[in-house]
């Protein structure tokens, strides 16, 4: 089957906020294609098969799935399949994608690399909750450039939509997930060690915790290693550190514990999806034109 890329300016009007949505209703039978945006996909009624490459995964009313940017799907052996494609460009998450990782399973759906495309089962009340969320979402981005206030409203509900989405997803999974004081106390020491690196030996000393317990335990928790989680939580302070202070690039990457400002500049680009100038020119930009 031929694949295509679905590009996000076909489908995105206002560049502030790049969001969309489509309602298929009734889906057709679409062959492997892939996109440069986020696509959260919410199926309300009828059945077909999810083709993820060489995979084939049923799908019925109920299921949400999100397809991360260059991931290959599609569709086949549809029957009265209709579903919601909630588009989302990486700018819209971008400005408070530091704040979006506080939300269990978000950076396991979102970030992290990888071919896997965890299923969600939405119940009843989920579904009509989500469906709810999904039509206000449409009707304040459609009017995000006419109307005073329909960007922040369409920013609210995606954000409700992403933690509805998050929150079910790490419901699920903590089926599976033993709570654990020694993991908060884990988070606490990074916190107070994001100007520095830290080894996983290290955490699983303080934890009195084996390396391979806390690591399998830490990411049923975060979807994170606990080394990766603390880069990530440096990477964060970076951010805030660009936006609230005048310090340079070196100085910042030194007070993150990153070995030079070039390596800093490279985890930067890795966790937050662009280069740390973008990011601090993209912040103000928004402000200066909010």
């Amino acid at each position: 089957m031929r694949e295509y890329i679905l590009r996000g300016e076909m489908f995105f009007h206002e560049p502030l906020l790049p969001v969309e949505v489509l309602h298929r209703d009734p889906e057709i039978p679409f062959s492997l294609h892939s996109h440069d945006f986020f696509e959260l996909v919410i199926v309300v009624s009828g059945q077909g098969l999810h083709l993820l490459g060489d995979q084939s995964v049923p799908i019925s009313e109920g299921n949400a799935f999100l397809i991360r940017p260059g991931r290959r799907h599609g569709y086949s052996e549809i029957r009265d399949l209709a579903l919601y494609n909630v588009l989302i460009g990486e700018r819209a998450l971008a400005l408070h994608l530091h704040e979006f990782t506080e939300i269990n399973g978000f950076s396991e759906l979102f970030l992290q690399d990888g071919e896997e495309v965890p299923l969600v089962k939405l119940n009843n009340y989920q579904l009509g909750e989500a469906v709810a969320t999904v039509t206000a979402i449409r009707q304040e981005s459609e009017r995000q450039v006419h109307t005073y206030g329909a960007q922040a409203l369409t920013y609210a509900k995606l954000l409700q939509l992403i933690v509805l989405f998050c929150r079910t997803y790490s419901e699920h999974k903590a089926s599976t997930f033993i709570p654990d004081q020694r993991l908060e106390d884990v988070i606490a020491y990074m916190e107070e060690h994001l100007d520095r690196s830290v080894s996983l030996k290290e955490l699983a000393a303080y934890a009195a915790m084996s390396t391979s317990t806390l690591n399998r335990q830490f990411k049923l928790s975060t979807g994170w290693s606990p080394v990766d989680f603390h880069i990530h939580r440096r990477i964060s302070y970076a951010a805030k550190l660009l936006l609230t202070t005048d310090l340079s690039m070196e100085r910042i990457s030194e007070q993150t514990g990153f070995s030079d400002a070039n390596y800093f500049a490279r985890q930067f680009r890795t966790h937050m999806r662009m280069s740390p100038r973008e990011y601090k020119q993209l912040w103000t930009k928004a402000t200066d034109e909010s």
